[in-house]
This record gives C-alpha cells, structure tokens and sequence, in this order.
C-alpha cells in the first residue's frame, strides 16, 4: 500500500529538513483535504493522513518530530470539522 501524497511529502522533507518544511507539508494537507467537499468525507480524508503517518512512523522513526507537529496540524482540522466557528467558544 503506498502512502498518500501529503505522508510522502513528509518522508522528503524529512530526510533533509529545511525552513518552510511545515508550511508546505500544511499545504499538501490542505490541499489533499480540499478534495473532498463534504465534510465526513473530509473527515475520513484526514483519519487516512494520520494513519499513514502512523505508518510513516514506524518506517522511519527520525521523523518522529515532524510527523507530530503534522498530526497535531490534522488535529486541528479536524476540531474545525467538529466545531464550527461559532460552536468553538462553546467547547
């Protein structure tokens, strides 16, 4: 099984690190989510990016900081999926 476009993003930048790596591994993520519109489905997109960071993971334990500064990154979306703008204060 091959690992989604964002996960492989991470594998790269990962190996030789530089400035903006998170900013553009944000992006891949955006826009991977981007291409689902409905919002389970979004939803199901990104539980796909964290499990294949779970698995980048294991392949290639020296990312561990980057793929959790990713996950924490997909967290957030996923609060943003949960909780609307006008319900977060609520929470």
């Amino acid at each position: 099984m091959t690992l989604s476009e964002p996960v492989e993003l991470v594998r790269r930048l990962g190996a030789a690190p530089r400035d903006g790596a998170i900013a553009t591994v944000e992006q891949a993520v955006d826009a991977y989510g981007a291409g689902y519109h409905r919002p389970d489905d979004r939803s199901t997109a990104l539980d796909i990016l964290l499990r294949d960071l779970a698995r980048l993971r294991v392949q290639e334990p020296a990312l561990d900081r980057l793929i959790g500064t990713v996950e924490r990154y997909i967290d957030r979306l996923h609060r943003d999926l949960v909780w609307p703008d006008g319900m977060r204060a609520l929470a």
